[in-house]
Order: C-alpha cells, then sequence, then structure tokens
C-alpha cells in the first residue's frame, strides 16, 4: 500500500450526501414508488459511483477472476460468518427483527429484492467505489469502507443490531481484498442477509 496521503473527502462527502437523502426519505416517504427509501438508496449506490469512473475508467473489481479460488473464498468467508452469527444469536440479546418489519415474505421475492436493492449496490459503493478511493490515498481500504458501512446504517436506522454491520462489512472487503472483485462481497452480502429472514422463518 502507499504511504497515507490526503483523507478522501469527496468520496466522504458522496457517502455523507447520500445517507443524509435516505434519511430524509424514511422521514417523509413519498408516493411515488421510484422515489420510496429502498429504491432510491439502490439508485444513489448504484450509478453515483460511476461518476468516478467516468471518462473509460473501467473500475477492476468489475473484472471476473480466478472463479475456483474465489468460490473457495466465498464458501470460507460464508462459514465464518455463518458461525458468528450463530454465537451471536445464542446469546441473550433481544431476537433480530424480521425482514421488512412485519411477518415473513416468501423466499424469492425477499431473496431477489435483497440482491437487486440491497447487496449489489452497497457493495458497488462500499467495496467497490469507496474501497478504491481510501485505497488510492493510501489508506486501509477495508476499514475505513467498513466503518462507514457501519455508520450509514446507523445514521439511517439507528439499532444495536445495525452497529454490528461492521463486522461482516470486515468479511466483504476481505472478500474484495483477496478476489480483486465485488462479485464475492456480492454474494456474502446476499447470504448473510439471509441469516436474520432464515432465523425469522424457524421462529
Amino acid at each position: 500500500m502507499r504511504p497515507r496521503g490526503s483523507f478522501p473527502i469527496k468520496a466522504t462527502l458522496l457517502f455523507t450526501g447520500i445517507v443524509l437523502v435516505l434519511r430524509l426519505a424514511t422521514y417523509y416517504p413519498s408516493r411515488f414508488p421510484l422515489l420510496q427509501p429502498d429504491l432510491l438508496g439502490a439508485g444513489l449506490f448504484l450509478y453515483t459511483p460511476f461518476l468516478y469512473y467516468r471518462g473509460g475508467r473501467a473500475p477492476s473489481w468489475t473484472r471476473l477472476t480466478d472463479g475456483k479460488r474465489n468460490v473457495v473464498l466465498f464458501l470460507a468467508l460464508g462459514a465464518a460468518g455463518a458461525m458468528a452469527f450463530l454465537l451471536l444469536s445464542a446469546l441473550p440479546l433481544p431476537p433480530f427483527s424480521t425482514p421488512h418489519g412485519a411477518g415473513v415474505p416468501p423466499f424469492g421475492p425477499f431473496v431477489l429484492r435483497q440482491a437487486i436493492l440491497v447487496a449489489l449496490p452497497e457493495e458497488v459503493f462500499f467495496r467497490g467505489y469507496l474501497y478504491d478511493a481510501f485505497e488510492e490515498k493510501g489508506w486501509e481500504p477495508i476499514t475505513a469502507s467498513s466503518l462507514l458501512f457501519a455508520a450509514g446504517h446507523l445514521a439511517i436506522d439507528a439499532s444495536a443490531y445495525r452497529a454490528l454491520t461492521f463486522f461482516p462489512a470486515l468479511l466483504f472487503g476481505w472478500g474484495r481484498k483477496k478476489s480483486g472483485t465485488i462479485h464475492v462481497p456480492v454474494l456474502l452480502h446476499l447470504l448473510f442477509n439471509l441469516f436474520p429472514y432464515l432465523q425469522a422463518v424457524r421462529g
């Protein structure tokens, strides 16, 4: 890694702006479907980073790399996350909230929604754009992007469990570092979001 340079102010300001917009969207829900917080967040996280890569700068993290090695990496990090979730679930803590707050949605629509509106856009932004922004300035990108990931979750909807998103984010960042792409982090993010869902189904 290069010697630490200046702080990536533009990337951090973009992150802060998106979080503020989403926070306002949760306070003032719109009657227009495209401005619902989840759709708005997916659009902002997915598309605003590409303003940085305009002009032919294709981000390296979109490329496919060693498939077999990445499958092994995904399985190893996924197993680590599953064990951590099981340990956390065994502690005398309040139960995780069910997905979307009320009832348990059907599995297929839940997975599709999580993949398209949560895992993919958030990983494009945090393990793609923000990771690059910190790394290019010589900052340690895994910890920095994970701190902002947890901070964003807390700012939009504060709870103890959302603060814990820092820890899976470290695994997502490790997946990005070792694979060189966001494909492993996207799949890990989707898998980890399934853990509370499966717990709610069992309960």
